[in-house]
């Protein structure tokens, strides 16, 4: 694959299948992946499949299709569900563009999606005023929050919304998140609609824990260095009164 200038870059955006440009590689959609896999299913021929798609295959350059291939065929899987050939990720990873340009991508592991938090991730949560806790693997909100989020939902919105509008991007939260703690707090506000009696315990990082153990050993040694301390001027003391 060449490279291409900037005006040829520009043009190639206007393919809906394209989803930026990381320097000269093409960042494919999601949905143009899952066209791939579905399609090379039913028979059609890889080369066929991008030129149908308004690629020009030369220019791409055959190397980085067949690349492609390989690639997205261990990531997906085909299933019949209802009698339509549904096309699902299993295991990598899948870019979407944020609103400032960037690319994030979003781990499936096992078929399911394991979101980090970057440390620029952390550090935009964290100001949120309904953010109680942020680290790179988890995320609690405060009381006002589940309560607020309650209220809106039994209005109507959806959960989404809701968080949209207190400032908590839904892709940059996960929305398989949102959809977990939803039906998490409908369980929750059936039985306390105050959210008072929740109790959440949050298990340490790695980071934390290993802070913890070297606070101990430091203390544990200045206990020692006490003990000796004090056993040396107990001799000392003897030693004036003998």
């Amino acid at each position: 694959m060449g490279k291409f200038t900037n005006k040829r870059k520009k043009e190639l955006l206007k393919n809906k299948y394209i989803l930026t440009f990381s320097k000269d590689h093409i960042i494919y959609t999601e949905e143009f992946r899952k066209k791939v896999v579905l399609e090379l299913s039913l028979g059609k021929n890889i080369l066929q499949i991008f030129t149908e798609s308004g690629f020009n295959v030369n220019e791409i350059g055959l190397s980085s299709i067949k690349a492609n291939k390989y690639n997205w065929l261990k990531e997906f899987k085909i299933e019949n569900i209802n009698g339509a050939r549904v096309v699902t990720r299993i295991k990598g990873a899948y870019p979407v563009l944020k609103d400032d340009g960037k690319i994030q991508y979003i781990t499936v592991t096992n078929g399911k999606l394991v979101k980090e938090y970057t440390n620029e991730e952390i550090s935009l949560l964290s100001k949120n005023k309904y953010v109680e806790y942020v680290d790179k693997n988890r995320i609690t909100f405060t009381r006002e929050f589940k309560i607020l989020f309650m209220e809106e939902y039994k209005k109507g919105k959806v959960s989404f919304m809701i968080f949209s509008e207190n400032g908590l991007d839904p892709i940059l939260v996960d929305k398989r998140r949102i959809k977990a703690w939803t039906r998490r707090w409908k369980k929750q506000y059936e039985k306390d609609p105050t959210f008072s009696n929740i109790i959440t315990v949050r298990t340490l990082t790695k980071e934390e824990k290993e802070k913890k153990l070297n606070d101990i050993k430091k203390l544990k040694k200045r206990i020692n260095q006490l003990e000796m301390e004090n056993e040396f001027l107990k001799k000392v003391s003897a030693l004036r009164k003998g």
